[in-house]
């Protein structure tokens, strides 16, 4: 799956801790590394030609949280413990009234491997209550700055007999 230009890169070394029995990161470390990269997206600056302006953490309000809807991986080769690093990619492929998804790859820096891909539904939530919000405006507009397609897990795509595959 290509990486869309307008993903959050960012740089992860593989760490022995996270590699299993079998010689290569374990599948649930996978989910660790998303999350990595959704808290580096919401360290960025909202508004890049203002690097000491607010943060897009900043944006959803300090009386609100982000939870983790749902989530979803695909693993398409073994990562092996290695010294140079990978490359974590996140993207916004969803935006909706009080959620939205995020896009990831795990891959080679020149994207010639894709170890994983995922998806992760977020929510913003009122911390007092926990009932969900709307997406403040600003904030919506700066997520679409990291807008990028749905990711193509294999079971959505259609088998040689034209039905969808998994169902």
């Amino acid at each position: 799956m290509p990486v869309p230009t307008s993903a959050a890169r960012f740089p992860l070394q593989v760490r022995f801790g996270d590699i299993d029995a079998y010689g290569h990161v374990n599948n649930v470390t996978y989910f660790s590394y998303f999350e990595d990269a959704r808290v580096q997206l919401h360290q960025l600056p909202a508004d890049p030609a203002d690097p000491s302006g607010p943060t897009l953490r900043d944006l959803f309000g300090c009386g609100n949280f982000m939870l983790v809807a749902g989530q979803e991986i695909e693993y398409r080769a073994p990562l092996v413990l290695r010294r140079e690093p990978v490359c974590v990619n996140v993207w916004v492929a969803h935006l909706g009234g009080s959620s939205f998804r995020l896009g990831y790859t795990v891959a080679e820096p020149d994207e010639s491997a894709t170890y994983a891909v995922g998806a992760s539904t977020m929510v913003l939530a009122d911390r007092a209550s926990g009932h969900p919000v709307q997406l403040p405006e600003d904030y919506r507009a700066a997520l679409q700055r990291f807008a990028g397609p749905e990711v193509a897990f294999r079971r959505l795509a259609p088998a040689a007999d034209g039905r969808q595959q998994g169902a």
